[in-house]
């Protein structure tokens, strides 16, 4: 009997999430000795006093049903963060969510119709691909390159505004590569958003993990922005937080009574342990946060002085997240068949570079959110590798 019948068009025409397939792949060979270097994940506990927090508010029966966008507390503590960076959303227009996966999930459900265009960057974020095809958009892709530092510019955007453009995509800090965007090109985003009266999602998941002194700027603090801005973040990333699904979104208020609807009928609520825990997370000591930061850029260091070494390796220097993107392409332009070889026969995981976009290609995704020993281990094992494919051209 054919079975496909049961599925709806858009989720046979999804196309898969390469980073969990990857992980998957990794499952089924001996668990031995493997070197994961794919996680996007901190390799620190979550911090003692956050873990505290949640130990509290379970002895204090704090276990039930919270209000349907989160509690008061944490809403509140949000927008006053967001304030003192310089935007302003009330927290009526802050909704917590189970991790930013369910964020762009709703938001997708919010304001895409079929045909409606998302300009996003490629490299991309795959759960923001993932969801505009599902919703039945389109996405219009802007080309990144390592020469331009992976930066997605104004220019560029422009060049794909049409008619039917409804969003533009911004993550920055960027997960694959590390890019930050300049002022500069935000100012200039903004005005394009604002003369096509365009939404802007801002994705700011990794804006407190930044090296070289640099401070990233939502776009929704230029003028006209923060009433067509929806920014995105969450706990997982600066506070050692993944498992405990804590992200919010905050809306302008033209889209938030909908927005809190679907999330409603998605999750009912967020988990509740978890939003004591994170309102401990942004309103307690921030020194943890200082700590893993060093830390990132301790290996950042080691990694690219590492990468160095290899013969024909260029890889851009990441300013902000914990990914670093190698070009690939003068061993293989196969890069999935590369990152698959790379587990079975140097025990090493990495994502290959497609699952971002077509300018992936020739690419990995290597994580230095693992520790210092795994780094050296894996990278010594790549470098190991790549010895062997070159000397079999010869």
């Amino acid at each position: 009997m054919e079975r496909d019948r049961w599925l709806s068009e858009a989720a046979r025409n999804v196309p898969p999430y390469g980073i969990m397939e990857i992980a998957r792949l990794a499952r089924k060979v001996d668990q031995k000795d493997l070197v994961y270097l794919n996680i996007g994940e901190p390799d620190f506990d979550t911090p003692e006093n956050i873990r505290s927090a949640a130990v509290r508010a379970i002895e204090e029966g704090k276990t039930h049903y919270t209000t349907d966008i989160g509690i008061q507390e944490l809403r509140k503590a949000i927008s006053l963060k967001l304030v003192k960076g310089g935007i302003n959303y009330t927290p009526e227009d802050v909704t917590i969510v189970s991790g930013t996966q369910e964020g762009i999930s709703v938001l997708s459900q919010t304001i895409l119709d079929p045909g409606d265009e998302v300009i996003i960057s490629d490299p991309y974020y795959p759960s923001y691909t993932q969801n505009i095809l599902l919703r039945r958009g389109v996405p219009k892709y802007v080309p990144l390159s390592r020469e331009n530092e992976f930066i997605m510019t104004a220019g560029e955007v422009r060049k794909q505004v049409t008619p039917k453009t409804k969003a533009i995509v911004l993550v920055s800090p960027s997960n694959p590569t590390g890019s930050v965007i300049p002022e500069a090109e935000l100012r200039e985003i903004a005005e394009i958003a604002k003369e096509n009266d365009l939404l802007v999602i801002s994705d700011e998941i990794y804006t407190d993990i930044v090296y070289d002194g640099i401070k990233p700027k939502s776009i929704a603090g230029y003028p006209g922005m923060n009433e067509r801005t929806v920014v995105q973040s969450g706990f997982s990333k600066a506070y050692a937080m993944t498992g405990w699904r804590m992200g919010y979104v905050a809306t302008p208020p033209a889209i938030t009574q909908k927005f809190q609807e679907i999330h409603r009928a998605t999750v009912i609520c967020p988990p509740s342990i978890s939003q004591y825990a994170a309102l401990e997370a942004i309103t307690g000591p921030q020194e943890s946060v200082q700590r893993m930061v060093q830390e990132f850029a301790r290996r950042r260091e080691f990694v690219m002085k590492r990468l160095a070494e290899i013969p024909d390796l260029p890889v851009h220097k990441p300013k902000g997240a914990f990914y670093v993107f190698p070009d690939f392409s003068a061993y293989t332009k196969d890069d999935q068949v590369l990152a698959k070889d790379l587990i079975i026969h140097a025990r090493v995981v990495a994502v290959h570079g497609t699952t971002f976009g077509e300018r992936g290609k020739g690419h990995l995704r290597i994580s230095f959110a693992a520790s210092m020993e795994k780094l050296e281990e894996g990278l010594n094992r790549i470098d190991a590798y790549l010895r062997i494919l070159r000397a079999s051209k010869k």
